[in-house]
């Protein structure tokens, strides 16, 4: 049985806040109630042994292999886990029901909106969870990202201790509830942030959003795959955090790829991109017919206008030669960088998603999606769902700390893909101390490109 709780202040805003937010919250816990459903049974296995990896590099994080095993059930096994009957799972998400919205079009810009899709994503999965003998409890808290709420929630955990914790957004919230989870020895799943430093030997602390560094690993594995490093550009300006970017894919490249040439270099005044001048001139003069590839690997939307002119230039200059370039998620989120810059300048994207509307799997989401909740799902619908079945399909099979069962695994799931790898300190993985682990995140990202009129990933 599946059973949903809403733990949340009662709104006082706008009336279209309280409609919409009833209809995501309420609407669809009836479907959860009815008699209680007995999950069934695993067979009883030993529990995997634990062996170790050699190292390849230095500073490439080791992994287990385990087998497709069940631990057995005697309760408590190998590294604690816990398989149980039924799970509690506290969903910490920031709706900001108490937030006033003046119409429709204010509430669905807004990050509460985006937060409903994903909270709708994770009622669609539970009850598929429900069909497979999945018995989860789910208690739902509203926490506001201008209102800690985190001593309430804790006191609340003390008293009804949950399996498993999923959130919060806020980034202190979040270390607050990382510390708890590591001195409670529960999970807390990270599906929203990536923040290294709150992951501090912790190994019950799970981030699923990759790192920065595992978007620029997929950047450069695809580039590396397809063309000469002599032929490849990383594009930044005169400041400390491009130069630290670019030095940091370097870095990458060259662990990937030993003894092999760094990738050229391009640093971009402020001059250049605001003056009639070329910015390209000297590499597009070069007595060469390979094509040219440019990294350009800043992410934040604060560098969306630098972005933008670096594009604009290049589109210009490169005349009639072939370009590709690649970079970051903002290059799909930004309203300036059209489809025209995507298909002259062969743009090629790290992305966490990737949603096939071809896919049959994918159209019956939409269809349930719509029939359920009367509106047409947005990119968090798809990702709260994925989250979810990740989540309860391990414990359902490994338990409460699933998650040294699947390190490793490739976990393909309706538009993400999931591989989880334990972090390890490196100083730890020098002195071969891979038990010591950091925390554990997903590595796993897509690279996409715009092809005969549609987004497709990219080999």
């Amino acid at each position: 049985m599946i059973s949903v709780q809403n733990h949340r202040q009662l709104l006082n805003g706008s009336k279209i806040i309280f409609v919409l937010v009833g209809i995501f919250l309420f609407s669809s816990c009836g479907i959860f109630s009815g008699s209680s459903k007995k999950r069934s049974g695993h067979s009883k296995r030993r529990p995997p042994v634990h062996k170790k990896k050699k190292i390849e590099k230095e500073d490439k994080v080791d992994s287990l292999q385990w087998p497709d095993n069940t631990p057995d059930e005697d309760n408590v096994n190998l590294h604690g886990t816990v398989i149980k009957n039924s799970y509690t799972i506290d969903l910490l998400i920031p709706f900001e029901a108490n937030r006033h919205f003046e119409d429709i079009n204010a509430l669905e810009k807004s990050m509460s909106n985006r937060f409903l899709h994903y909270y709708s994503g994770v009622l669609m999965a539970l009850k598929e969870l429900e069909k497979k003998n999945g018995n989860f409890a789910v208690n739902v808290f509203d926490t506001p990202l201008k209102n800690d709420r985190i001593p309430y929630l804790k006191s609340k955990m003390n008293q009804d201790p949950p399996d498993i914790i999923i959130g919060t957004y806020d980034k202190n919230q979040l270390k607050s509830i990382a510390n708890y989870g590591k001195r409670k020895q529960i999970n807390v799943i990270s599906p929203w942030k990536s923040i290294s430093s709150i992951g501090n030997d912790n190994p019950y602390y799970i981030q699923l959003k990759p790192s920065l560094e595992n978007y620029f690993g997929a950047l450069v594995k695809n580039v590396d795959k397809n063309f000469d490093p002599e032929n490849v550009y990383l594009i930044g300006r005169d400041i400390y955090k491009d130069k630290a970017r670019m030095k940091k894919v370097n870095k990458i490249h060259k662990q990937l790829n030993e003894d092999i040439k760094d990738y050229n270099i391009l640093i971009v005044n402020k001059d250049s991109l605001e003056q009639e001048g070329s910015l390209y001139d000297s590499i597009f003069k070069e007595k060469s017919y390979k094509d040219k590839v440019f990294i350009i690997p800043n992410w934040s939307y604060k560098d969306e206008a630098f972005i933008y002119s670096c594009l604009r230039k290049l589109n210009i200059e490169k005349g009639e030669k072939r370009v590709y370039v690649y970079g970051m998620p903002i290059l799909l989120k930004s309203n300036k960088i059209g489809y025209n810059f995507f298909k002259r300048l062969n743009i090629r994207v790290a992305s966490p998603k990737y949603i096939d509307d071809n896919n049959p799997k994918v159209k019956k989401f939409k269809y349930d999606y719509y029939k359920r909740f009367n509106v047409f799902p947005l990119d968090d619908a798809f990702e709260g769902y994925d989250m979810m079945m990740f989540v309860g399909e391990n414990m359902m099979q490994y338990g409460t700390k699933f998650q040294y069962f699947v390190e490793n695994k490739n976990f393909n799931m309706l538009v993400n893909s999931i591989n989880l790898l334990r972090n390890v300190k490196e100083e730890d993985i020098r002195n071969e101390e891979l038990d010591k682990i950091n925390y554990f995140e997903n590595t796993d990202l897509f690279i996409v490109g715009f092809k005969f009129n549609k987004f497709e990933k990219i080999n």
